[in-house]
């Protein structure tokens, strides 16, 4: 299992409360996780300009062949080692960029803002940008969930490098970057591919006990991955989020997924947690592996 020794702040953050009861009532059914598209957006204070030829170079660096589409819109680009195998042929997975002339809607990011822990001053970023370039993967959902986000996180690096974006926003894990901060990341000895991919939220529960919290990651759906959450009491967030990020990267890095009615580390007196399957008490709805401590 990967192991992080970064102590996870949430205290400064402000969290959205939840009244577990309400969602509670509408979810009758486990809901199965698939597959979904890939898809990052990049803002900009100034329109950037997108080189195809600039893009391809930095691409190069991170992969031995590259290939893009004659056409200039949108901008697509082909990856050869890795390829989907169909009925009667195989393709290379893609990654394709789509230019949007607009000034972002702040309104849809107020979710994300409040759950931005990582980076206090995101919202002040997004109130200066301007223009919005969005990057998505194409014919990529049957390979290995590794292989996915491995060859996608190296195209938005790459775009990244050459565009230099104010922002970075994962629309599956809800989450927004500082564009140095991601490229550090990537650039690790021990890459942390979840970094943009997934985020670790935490909420009030206004009907629940006294102090209680929920936690949850949200992102490993988008893989056709069951996500993870916690409801407790008395427990360090910090810590309760250094359980979850463990156990994400496990699972991820491993394929071996957490098991209904089984345990894992915790932490406390007690640190045998059990796990259940259950529907997700926030949204979006999707599967997760409900964590219970002792």
């Amino acid at each position: 299992m990967v192991q992080f020794s970064v102590a996870l702040e949430f205290r400064s953050a402000v969290h959205q409360q939840v009244n577990l009861q309400l969602l509670q009532q509408t979810q009758n059914e486990l809901v199965l996780n698939q597959p979904e598209l890939q898809f990052v957006s990049l803002f900009y204070e100034n329109k950037p300009e997108i080189d195809k030829q600039q893009i391809l170079d930095e691409l190069k660096l991170s992969f031995k062949e590259v290939n893009t589409a004659d056409d200039k819109s949108p901008l697509a680009f082909f990856f050869p080692e890795y390829m989907i195998a169909l009925k009667d042929a195989s393709i290379p997975a893609q990654g394709v960029i789509f230019e949007l002339d607009q000034k972002p809607n702040l309104d849809k990011f107020e979710k994300a803002f409040q759950q931005s822990w990582h980076w206090e001053h995101s919202k002040t970023a997004m109130e200066k940008c301007n223009f919005e370039v969005n990057l998505t993967d194409l014919m990529s959902r049957t390979l290995p969930h590794q292989a996915r986000l491995e060859y996608f996180q190296k195209f938005i690096c790459a775009v990244v490098r050459v565009t230099s974006p104010t922002v970075i926003y994962f629309r599956n894990s809800d989450k927004l970057l500082e564009p140095s901060d991601f490229l550090e990341v990537c650039d690790s000895e021990q890459s942390a591919l979840l970094y943009g991919a997934m985020n670790i939220r935490m909420f009030n529960i206004s009907n629940g006990g006294q102090g209680e919290i929920l936690m949850d990651t949200i992102g490993l759906h988008a893989f056709g991955i069951p996500d993870f959450e916690c409801r407790f009491i008395g427990y360090d967030p910090g810590e309760v989020a250094g359980v979850l990020q463990n156990v994400a990267y496990y699972v991820f890095d491993t394929g071996d997924n957490i098991r209904s009615n089984s345990t894992i580390q915790g932490i406390g007196k007690n640190p045998i947690w059990k796990t259940i399957y259950a529907d997700s008490k926030v949204e979006p709805a999707r599967l997760v592996v409900e964590i219970i401590p002792n």
